[in-house]
């Protein structure tokens, strides 16, 4: 190549439409001088419907003689060269070509779009240029070169082409946001349900802890206990204990068994805590479990029980009585049971009866407030202590889409799988590791709130249904939200 021509040397491109992060020097020597331009802080993509290219011109180097000028033209071209969109020119001129470009008007391939700078002789000197064309279909994909006259002579077959990146379509994991749903403070008020088998002696309620498997049963419930109690973070609400009775025997002596028996280990468990007396309900109970055994005989085949269906209209008629305060009719139809069905009864007796012979409890609690800092420390061990918003409030003392941050959004789910919020964030970090098949999934369970619609709608443009990601954006923005950059988004991906 003549040595009045630059010499391309490319030292490091970004590909990508972004800010670029390393420098393309151009440099061509020219006897006796030097003429290098450097191009650096190049940006190329598309801004609304316009594409953007915008770079500097570093020219410390770059010799012009004072009767010359340097032209430079970025370009933007398609790879088999069909289309090919000229941007602005950058013209540097010597002192006399300034003047004479002034008198005698600019050279024609440049004169209807150009800016004229004019070099500083021996100074540093950095020209920002910026240009912004329409966008067409054919930039996505195409290439961006400067174009180079050393020459000031407007030929462009003696111009030389400088690579500078590729202009890439938008990516729309970067021209999307996630908006993140923020839970409110609630109450974390908790309770847990189980059942005990207690056995007592036949028609007495006295409380024999180490009768029969009694101490296995009584655990059920001091095993619970014991950990709310050696918690500080937990305060032990209310404990309730309902009893439920067999109907094998007259209904008045099941109500006064089922009664007694319920306050009886009431009182057994209130003597073992050193716990507030109003902590423990009254007792309750169910003078017979008729409830029970209607599940029960639901369950077994014909099979076992031949007159299964009789036997549970005798039970349904049983129920609708209790239901209407009638218990004076309960024993008669145990009766009938027992008479008509002798075998399938004694059955019942043996296999079902015990069963329905129980004691539920529930022991209700709460777990107490914490600050940000001791809900950071709380979350390594025991994050079911935390809200739903401690939980967000600990994520965000980390990097958005950090591990750690995706870590406490991730166990937010699992402690409150049904919470539209949890689901939101989730499905906000699954899109953000374009994992869209998880976030849809997620989406299908989290509400019609705004967050939820907008979310759909941040789905459906990385899915590319931009029409559905309209419809959902504009519904979250109808419902208070601000979408106006994901709109804008959607602007620039259709």
């Amino acid at each position: 190549m003549n040595n009045r021509y630059f010499l391309i040397v490319v030292l490091s491109a970004c590909m990508s439409a972004a800010v670029a992060q390393t420098s393309i020097l151009l440099t061509g020597e020219k006897s006796g001088s030097d003429t290098r331009v450097k191009v650096s802080n190049y940006q190329v993509g598309h801004v609304g419907d316009q594409t953007v290219v915008s770079l500097d011109f570093v020219l410390d180097s770059l010799f012009v003689p004072s009767n010359r000028y340097r032209a430079f033209t970025p370009i933007i071209k398609t790879k088999d060269g069909v289309h090919e969109q000229r941007m602005k020119t950058l013209l540097v001129t010597g002192r006399t070509q300034e003047i004479i470009f002034e008198r005698e008007g600019i050279d024609p391939l440049y004169a209807d779009n150009c800016v004229k700078v004019r070099r500083q002789k021996g100074e540093p000197q950095t020209y920002k240029y910026a240009d912004a064309v329409e966008s067409q279909s054919w930039h996505d994909g195409a290439d961006v070169f400067v174009e180079c006259d050393l020459c000031g002579c407007a030929d462009r077959l003696k111009s030389d082409m400088a690579y500078i990146t590729s202009l890439l379509p938008p990516d729309p994991y970067e021209l999307v946001e996630y908006v993140e749903a923020v839970p409110t403070h609630a109450k974390k008020e908790r309770s847990l349900h189980g059942s005990a088998y207690i056995t007592f002696v036949v028609d007495k309620w006295e409380m024999k802890p180490d009768y029969m498997d009694n101490r296995r049963e009584i655990r059920k419930i001091t095993d619970t206990l014991d950990v709310m109690v050696a918690d500080p973070n937990i305060t032990v609400r209310e404990i309730k204990i309902h009893g439920w009775a067999s109907p094998e025997s007259p209904y008045k002596h099941n109500e006064m068994l089922a009664n007694n028996r319920a306050k009886s280990l009431t009182e057994y468990v209130k003597g073992l805590y050193n716990l507030p007396a109003n902590v423990f309900a009254p007792a309750e109970a169910t003078p017979e479990n008729w409830i029970g055994l209607r599940a029960a005989v639901e369950e077994m085949d014909e099979q076992t029980l031949p007159h299964k269906q009789q036997i549970l209209t005798i039970i349904n008629k049983v129920l609708a009585d209790l239901d209407k305060n009638v218990t004076n009719q309960a024993d008669r139809d145990e009766l009938s049971i027992r008479s008509k069905y002798p075998e399938e009864y004694r059955y019942l007796l043996k296999e079902v009866y015990p069963g329905l012979r129980r004691s539920d409890y529930e022991i209700s609690f709460n777990f107490h407030d914490f600050t940000v800092s001791q809900a950071k420390e709380i979350f390594k061990t025991k994050p079911y202590q935390l809200s739903l918003r401690e939980m967000w409030d600990v994520a965000n003392t980390y990097e958005q889409y950090s591990p750690e941050y995706n870590q406490v959004i991730q166990t937010a789910v699992n402690v409150y799988p049904d919470e539209p919020e949890a689901l939101i964030n989730l499905a906000n970090v699954a899109m953000h590791q374009k994992d869209l098949l998880k976030a849809e999934t997620l989406l299908k369970r989290a509400g019609d709130s705004a967050e939820a619609d907008q979310a759909r709608g941040v789905l459906a443009m990385l899915q590319g249904n931009y029409a559905e990601a309209e419809r959902l954006l504009n519904a979250a923005a109808s419902k208070g939200l601000n979408v106006s950059k994901n709109l804008e988004a959607l602007k620039q991906l259709q």
